[in-house]
């Protein structure tokens, strides 16, 4: 005969869950501001790795490639703000 199931293993709530949660749709915008960030991020780390790589900047001369870096650098900055931007305004939308 099998052993009974351990009490953590089952699928039985101990606490209640409401049935509708009233910040389910703020919590969904912001998860989703956050991934349209984390997402922008890595579209343009793409783009411009691409670009560092095949155009020749990578092997290109010294000067070139750190005033890439720091371009590369300074326009991710702006990337994040801009976006976070719109995640803040998603988190404090209601608190107004």
């Amino acid at each position: 005969m099998a052993a009974p199931c351990p009490r953590w293993a089952t699928i039985e709530r101990l606490v209640t869950v409401p049935p509708a949660d009233p910040r389910a749709s703020q919590r969904n915008a912001l998860r989703r501001a956050v991934l349209n960030l984390v997402g922008a991020v890595i579209v343009f780390h793409t783009v411009v790795a691409s670009i560092f790589y095949l155009g020749g900047i990578a092997h290109g001369p010294e000067r070139i490639r750190w005033f890439f870096v720091i371009a590369w650098s300074i326009a991710t900055a702006i990337v994040v703000m801009v976006m976070l931007r719109n995640v803040r305004r998603v988190r404090f939308q209601n608190r107004r």
